[in-house]
């Protein structure tokens, strides 16, 4: 019997531009999951789930991990994955999606060099944690998700100190693994390069200003940057500049060669190509329909998805 080709889904959240998080709670979320489907997604944002009630299994591709009552799952953005329950069985989660750029950008403002280590650190890999094995991560969690409920006076500045607290202790599961020295000393020798990038995206760099920065040789430069965060100086600065167009298309209604200027971008046709290599669609139709876009990926059918609500 042959299976029906597996569909990859694309789920696009918008975070509250005040907390920079989106909670999803309540009994919708109490339902069984997987199984019968043959999809796969990914999403924009990190994703941390627990699990309230239930039982299953956590599909990361590579790795199938169980969960239980008690389970939390941390999913990196752009991470497939998949929920099964048990077949036949409800489960109960409850969701927060962050916009961990937005968070550790208010958090270090001044040191773009701390956000990437973090960055890196928190996006390492696809986690599924326990209650009792973690309990200050699961405490903030659960502290989140009630203050969304309750929506108490204040509410907002509270959940935006325990996301920066939750951050940290994500940071610190990360730097349990043996090669984070290694990583540390590797963004540590291009930390002006992120800062400068950071400050003059708009302007035009070169590889080699970036090196004199950090008082590396051109090519020892390109070698440790490549090393620390996991792709070249240009494609590094081109994303820096196409996450500016993003917030600009979607808050503005510049026209899209100012905005191309103001990335960065010395023509608009620049501009097209670097972001339909990236975002997998132009400026335009990413303006025109901002809840979601469709990116190819291997062989599967990518479905556009606009999130569960």
């Amino acid at each position: 019997m042959k299976h029906p080709k597996t569909q990859m889904q694309f789920r696009y959240y918008e975070t509250s531009p005040d907390c920079h998080v989106l909670a999803l709670l309540g009994s919708s979320w109490n339902r069984e999951y997987g199984n019968d489907l043959e999809t796969l997604h990914f999403h924009n944002h990190l994703e941390i789930g627990y699990c309230r009630d239930g039982g299953g299994t956590m599909d990361y591709g590579d790795r199938k991990l169980p969960y239980t009552k008690g389970s939390i799952t941390v999913v990196p953005p752009n991470h497939i994955h998949h929920t099964n329950s048990h077949l036949g069985k409800k489960c109960h989660w409850e969701y927060l999606f962050v916009d961990v750029e937005s968070i550790l950008h208010n958090q270090f403002s001044e040191r773009a060099y701390r956000q990437a280590q973090f960055i890196q650190q928190i996006y390492k890999e696809a986690l599924v944690l326990q209650h009792a094995e973690h309990p200050q991560i699961a405490n903030l969690i659960l502290a989140i998700m009630e203050e969304h409920r309750g929506k108490a006076k204040h509410y907002i500045d509270s959940v935006k100190g325990m996301l920066q607290s939750l951050m940290i202790c994500l940071v610190r599961l990360g730097d349990e693994a043996a090669d984070d020295i290694s990583t540390d000393k590797r963004v540590g020798a291009i930390t002006a390069a992120i800062d400068y990038v950071a400050k003059h995206y708009r302007d035009k760099i070169t590889i080699s200003t970036l090196a004199e920065a950090c008082h590396l040789s051109e090519t020892h430069f390109r070698r440790l940057f490549s090393q620390a965060i996991n792709m070249s100086p240009q494609t590094y600065i081109n994303r820096i500049r196409i996450d500016a167009a993003c917030k600009l298309l979607r808050t503005t209604n510049e026209a899209i060669g100012e905005i191309a200027v103001k990335c960065g971008f010395v023509t608009i046709s620049s501009l097209n190509r670097n972001f339909k290599e990236t975002m997998g669609m132009s400026p335009t139709q990413f303006r025109k329909d901002t809840q979601y876009y469709v990116r190819k990926l291997n062989d599967s059918r990518i479905l556009p998805y606009e999130g569960w609500r």
